[in-house]
């Protein structure tokens, strides 16, 4: 099963939501994301806002892009570059939805 992040703008003067961003990725990379040190910026960050885990996801990128080693925790049909793919776009919807309320499932 796919694992969805997802930010949620709320316009208060219309007490609407909207989903500002949102990406997936596949299964098999929670044992990488725990040893970068990301796990709980994803899997425990319900009701947190972008701002509250776009320094941590981007220290997360910066391990994967300065130890190459780390894929060797995925198993065989998961791609390194396709964990930094994610957790670039998470970041960037982040850093650029700073207010907006995180939703994953």
């Amino acid at each position: 099963m796919s694992f969805v992040f997802r930010l949620v703008s709320h316009d208060e003067d219309t007490a609407l939501s909207s989903t500002a961003f949102q990406d997936s990725i596949g299964p098999g990379y929670v044992g990488l994301w725990e040893e970068i040190g990301v796990y709980d910026a994803l899997y425990n960050s319900d009701g947190r806002q972008g701002r509250d885990v776009s320094r941590t996801i981007a220290y997360g990128i910066d391990r994967l892009n300065e130890d190459e080693s780390m894929g060797r925790v995925l198993p065989p049909t998961c791609r390194i570059s396709e964990a930094i793919r994610f957790l670039e776009n998470v970041h960037r919807g982040c850093t650029l939805h700073t207010s907006a309320t995180i939703e994953t499932r």
